[in-house]
């Protein structure tokens, strides 16, 4: 049996940086889905691997990834 270790990240916030985000979030071992409601958007990116040190360097880099989009969309 194989092990498998899964993350999960959920954001909510305007429209507009959702896209950028979701974008963002389509790289391999990531799944992500994207519901937008009045304007507003949530955003919920699943990360899976099976070592949990390569999980958590996915997760490092999609945080890194994301918080650059956040700091640059001002």
């Amino acid at each position: 049996m194989v092990e498998s270790y899964q993350a999960t990240i959920e954001w909510s916030g305007p429209v507009s940086l959702a896209t950028t985000f979701l974008a963002a979030a389509s790289r391999p071992g990531c799944s992500a889905k994207l519901n937008e409601t009045g304007g507003q958007a949530t955003l919920v990116v699943v990360v899976e691997d099976s070592s949990i040190q390569s999980l958590r360097d996915k997760v490092d880099d999609l945080l890194i990834a994301l918080a650059d989009i956040e700091e640059n969309s001002d």
